[in-house]
């Protein structure tokens, strides 16, 4: 197992070019692997000690991509795989279908699968026997516009088969050079991917790791590509031109890298996975002329404004939304209270058809006309309703927490996947998302704080924070006990909801009449209670958290002893962190602060026998803290309760602090009140 004392992630982003220094890395020889050289002692391991409960282990799975010239008068990629599985048992077998996805932008312009081999390994009678895939096996499918997917299954399985294949593809795309993943669902013995770049190409390098790179090294040559001229080839003749250029080679190595496996408090897993991917900053032709591919966030906002599946609709008058807006307006006597009514007749009117958008999937006019559309058809109309109505306002794009990181500093579109609106009104600017009928003016949905929003605005295309460390989700719960002369008690309760709390309410309806409300509710609490006359304040003022209110009652039944929890449902039941190692660092959905206060009257012919401790407890320094302080003065028990997490990301060197913290939360607050019967009360 890994032990990591410092970052989980280390996130590089870097030029990757010839220019590029060679620099020290552990350099460790290349794991030696022949297709079709699998041996009896290869199939001996029903169980691998990286992961003991593992379906099936990766073997190896070896890497490279290359530049070569092509008769285009071009330069092509050549990637190559080759991939060993050890399929433990049947568990594993759907591990046995591969796909391959190709692009592909017209018939004469595709990439190319070659040198496909693939082979099914067993043991009989103490031998290797070898099952190779018939190429008629091979099928062809339709992905997507620009994608076909080349798909097999290997052939007789059985339980401890291992399966190898291997392939080539072509590719006249050098702007998608293959990106590498050296983790997966199942552990990887090894795995191992190599790149060489002649100067002409300029790549930002993603690397993205947590776990120690085998080897990660950078070296640099002279190599000489032969590109046929096209223009020749048309005449009859030929002509080949030879050019030189230096080359950097990178390799990295990965071994024994453990399954990538689901954990409690991660935005996604995608942020996670062990890998390097690419992306074409610039061309270099010569020393003097480059094409920049790339470009610079000015220039990609500047494009975006201009493409008609996004800015271009926003530049139109449109005022063939005049009529609306005047009626949705009517009435305002400030720009605040007219931004607000222009946001509430988008998100009111208009339902949403997904859940999440980018791009324009209609024009605006007809997105008006049919009052749906895509989040990104909601928010870009919302901009071209301020726009009309003189707001400055701007589209903003973002990935959310389930679709991983974006970059903050290269305009890589295909990274985000929702667009929302920013406005300005007077001196103060607002983030809206018109998409969700439940959402208030200035607020957003949890999913999109990932990080930062993106500004599409060509002049000043600024980040805008959407941390998760930005939001403090604050809840207030107040009890009050009192006793009757009876002996019975009653006691209001009240609680001040944070907004996501608010708005899941909101979304799922509400409390109804409150009956079901509270016979849920009920359940919560380890004693005989009635519940009664539930309401929640302010439900449908969106812009405001909401409060729930009810009532109760309950008595101690004339037992002698009464054991008591004061904070009824209310307290932490269980550890969220319940898994002994962490790889990951955990992302809290957002800070918290939450606030419990109780007061109670003893009931008559009772005293306090025992009294939970105060305490107060720090989570590291200042990272967050617990209180737990109770007192009994007289006849009445006084108790506050309060949880505070100032920050929503903790790496995995906090992890075992953190999960002690939450256990030592979770132990206080099961402490229980012991009351008594007072000497003459108590039954003979």
């Amino acid at each position: 197992m890994y032990n990591m004392k410092r970052s989980a992630l280390c996130l590089c982003v870097f030029i990757l070019s010839v220019s590029t220094a060679v620099y020290a890395g552990k350099d460790k020889s290349t794991a030696k692997i022949k297709f079709g050289d699998v041996k009896p002692e290869d199939f001996s391991n029903k169980v691998y000690s990286i992961d003991s409960s593992a379906n099936a282990v990766v073997l190896a799975d070896i890497g490279s991509t290359e530049f070569e010239g092509n008769t285009k008068g071009d330069f092509s990629l050549i990637f190559k795989r080759h991939k060993r599985i050890h399929l433990i048992n049947k568990n594993a077998f759907d591990l046995a279908t591969i796909e391959v996805l190709l692009y592909i932008q017209n018939y004469s312009y595709e990439e190319k699968l070659e040198g496909l081999e693939a082979v099914t390994y067993n043991i009989e009678n103490g031998q290797v026997v070898a099952t190779k895939l018939d190429k008629e096996s091979i099928f062809k499918d339709k992905y997507d516009k620009n994608h076909m997917i080349k798909k097999f299954t290997f052939p007789n399985l059985k339980e401890g088969s291992i399966i190898e294949y291997k392939y080539k593809i072509v590719s006249p795309y050098y702007e998608n050079l293959q990106p590498w993943e050296f983790q997966s669902n199942i552990p990887h013995l090894w795995s191992e991917y190599t790149v060489t770049i002649p100067q002409l190409f300029d790549y930002v390098l993603d690397k993205q790791n947590y776990l120690p790179f085998e080897i990660d090294t950078v070296s640099t040559s002279r190599e000489s590509y032969n590109i046929l001229d096209p223009s020749t080839s048309a005449s009859g003749s030929s002509r080949t031109l030879n050019i030189q250029s230096n080359t950097v080679t990178a390799k990295w190595a990965m071994k024994d890298v453990p399954a990538l496996k689901e954990e409690s408090y991660i935005t996604s897993l995608d942020n996670y996975v062990q890998r390097v991917g690419f992306q074409l900053r610039r061309i270099k032709y010569s020393d003097t002329y480059t094409k920049d591919v790339m470009g610079n966030w000015y220039q990609a906002c500047e494009r975006m404004m201009k493409a008609e599946y996004f800015g271009e609709p926003l530049t139109h008058g449109n005022n063939w939304l005049d009529d609306d807006l005047e009626k949705a307006t009517a009435g305002t006597t400030n720009n605040l209270e007219k931004a607000q009514k222009i946001y509430a007749y988008i998100r009111d009117n208009f339902t949403c058809k997904t859940n999440n958008g980018k791009y324009l999937s209609s024009t605006l006019k007809k997105v008006h006309q049919d009052k749906s559309g895509t989040v990104a058809d909601l928010n870009l109309l919302l901009v071209a309703a301020f726009k009309t109505q003189g707001f400055e306002a701007f589209p903003a794009m973002l990935s959310t927490r389930a679709n991983g990181k974006a970059s903050e500093s290269f305009p890589l579109f295909d990274k985000f996947n929702y667009t929302i609106c920013r406005v300005k009104v007077d001196d103060s600017y607002y983030m809206l998302d018109a998409s969700n009928p439940k959402l208030g003016f200035g607020k957003l949905p949890l999913k999109v704080y990932n990080g930062t929003a993106r500004v599409i605005d060509p002049s000043y295309p600024i980040l805008v924070d959407l941390s998760a460390d930005s939001l403090v989700e604050k809840k207030l719960t107040t009890v009050f006990i009192s006793a009757d002369g009876n002996k019975k008690l009653q006691g209001s309760f009240a609680s001040n909801l944070g907004y996501f709390a608010s708005l899941k309410l909101r979304e799922n309806g509400g409390i109804g009449n409150g009956d079901d409300y509270l016979k849920e509710l009920k359940k919560q609490y380890n004693m005989e209670v009635e519940l009664s006359n539930a309401s929640a304040d302010s439900i449908k003022v969106l812009e405001m958290p909401t409060a729930l209110r009810y009532e109760m009652k309950f008595d101690f039944n004339d037992e002698d002893v009464v054991y008591f929890n004061p904070l009824f449902g209310e307290a932490q039941k269980d550890n969220p962190f319940k898994s002994a190692e962490r790889y990951y660092p955990v992302e809290m959905p957002y800070c918290t602060d939450e606030t419990y206060v109780f007061n109670m009257e003893i009931p008559e012919g009772y005293k306090v026998e025992e009294l939970p401790k105060s305490a107060r407890v720090k989570l590291n320094e200042d990272d967050g803290m617990f209180e737990y302080l109770i007192g009994a003065a007289g006849n009445r028990i006084q108790l506050r309760c309060r949880l505070q997490i100032k920050k929503a990301l903790f790496e995995p060197e906090d992890y075992q602090t953190l999960r002690d913290f939450y256990a030592y939360v979770v132990s206080k607050e099961a402490e229980q009140i012991v009351f008594k019967k007072n000497d003459g009360n108590a039954k003979n």
